[in-house]
């Protein structure tokens, strides 16, 4: 698979740089990506994934969502996984805690990236895998 070239790199590296973003760059931020899951989501796409290094920039600054490979085709409002399955700071609670879950993870995930746009590092955060969970 073929995407544009992404002169601005990924948010990840990114928002290392630059530690947090300002309300109104994150709020841009968060405002592509919102629309990105909506059209997603519209396809009956769960991306699974959000996370700052799956967002590239491209030469205009504008979002675009990379590495599909944990999406979910076919998901309508019925649907309900219980795969375990994404980056641990990112995890939905229901997916710690074995339950089904739906596209409503990816709205868990658009939160927990905002705060960490803003704050800098993800909610709950621990370098303790074990301690990461239970804050979860």
């Amino acid at each position: 698979m073929l995407i544009e070239y992404c002169p601005g790199g990924d948010l990840g590296k990114v928002l290392k740089k630059e530690r947090k973003f300002s309300e109104e760059i994150a709020r841009i931020y968060i405002c592509e990506v919102l629309l990105a899951l909506e059209y997603l989501h519209s396809k009956n796409v769960m991306y699974r994934d959000l996370k700052p290094d799956n967002i590239m920039l491209d030469a205009y600054g504008h979002v675009k969502l990379v590495d599909f490979g944990l999406s979910k085709l076919n998901v309508d409002e019925s649907y309900s996984s219980s795969s375990f399955l994404g980056t641990h700071a990112y995890l939905a609670p229901e997916i710690l805690a074995g339950r089904n879950y739906g596209k409503s993870v990816d709205w868990y995930n658009l939160g927990v990236l905002l705060y960490e746009f803003l704050v800098g590092v993800p909610p709950y955060y621990s370098d303790n895998i074990d301690k990461l969970y239970e804050n979860i």
